[in-house]
C-alpha cells in the first residue's frame, strides 16, 4: 500500500482546509475547482462529511449537501467522467471559520480512518458492488433534503454516504458493509420518527 493510498482521506480534508485558509467564506465552486484532481468519490465525501458534522444544523445545508451527493452519485452511476454541478450549488458558501472548526473536530476520526482503511473484501467494491454503492449514495442524497425536518437523520445519511465514499476511495469492502449497516440503522430511526 503506497503512502498516498494510505493518507487519501486526510489529503482530501487537508486540501479543503488549505482552500479555506485566509478566507471569510468558502464556496462550493472554489472547492470543486481546487479539488479537480480528486476523484468523484472524493468530491462526494466532502458534502457527506459536512452533513455528518454539527454544521448540518445550519438551515438548508443538509439539503444542499444531499443534492450535491445525489448529483455526483448520479453522474458516477452513468459513468460520466467530467463532473457537472448547477451554478446555484456552486455559488453556495459556508463560513470558513465554521468549516475549519468542523474539519478540526473531525481530525481524530480522519486519522483513524487513514490508519484502518486498506484494500480488503474486494467483492463489495468491484462490479456490481460499486454500482450498488453509487445507487445507495444517490438515494441517500435524494432523501436528505426531506430529512431536515427530523433531527439528526440527515447527519446519519451523511455518515452512510461518507462510509460508502471511503469504501470507493480506498477499495475497502469493510467500509461498504459499515455504510450499509448504518443505512439500516438510519432507516429504523426514520421509520420510528414517522
Amino acid at each position: 500500500m503506497s503512502d498516498s493510498q494510505h493518507h487519501i482521506i486526510s489529503d482530501v480534508v487537508q486540501d479543503v482546509r488549505n482552500i479555506s485558509r485566509d478566507r471569510d467564506e468558502v464556496s462550493v465552486g472554489s472547492v470543486v475547482t481546487n479539488l479537480g484532481h480528486v476523484s468523484q468519490a472524493g468530491l462526494m465525501l466532502l458534502p457527506a462529511l459536512i452533513a455528518a458534522t454539527p454544521l448540518s444544523g445550519i438551515p438548508g445545508l443538509t439539503s444542499v449537501c444531499g443534492l450535491m451527493i445525489a448529483i455526483i452519485a448520479g453522474q458516477m452511476v452513468f459513468g460520466r467522467t467530467k463532473l457537472w454541478l448547477p451554478q446555484w450549488i456552486l455559488r453556495r458558501h459556508v463560513d470558513a471559520d465554521n468549516l475549519r472548526e468542523a474539519l478540526d473536530k473531525s481530525d481524530g476520526a480522519i486519522r483513524f480512518l487513514d490508519r484502518h482503511t486498506h484494500r480488503r473484501w474486494p467483492v463489495f467494491v468491484r462490479q456490481p458492488g460499486r454500482t450498488v454503492i453509487k445507487l445507495v449514495c444517490l438515494m441517500c442524497g435524494l432523501v436528505m433534503p426531506f430529512l431536515e425536518l427530523l433531527p439528526f437523520t440527515g447527519s446519519l445519511m451523511g455518515g452512510v454516504v461518507a462510509l460508502l465514499s471511503i469504501s470507493l476511495l480506498t477499495k475497502d469492502g469493510l467500509f461498504a458493509i459499515l455504510g450499509l449497516s448504518l443505512l439500516a440503522i438510519a432507516g429504523g430511526v426514520i421509520v420510528y420518527f414517522l
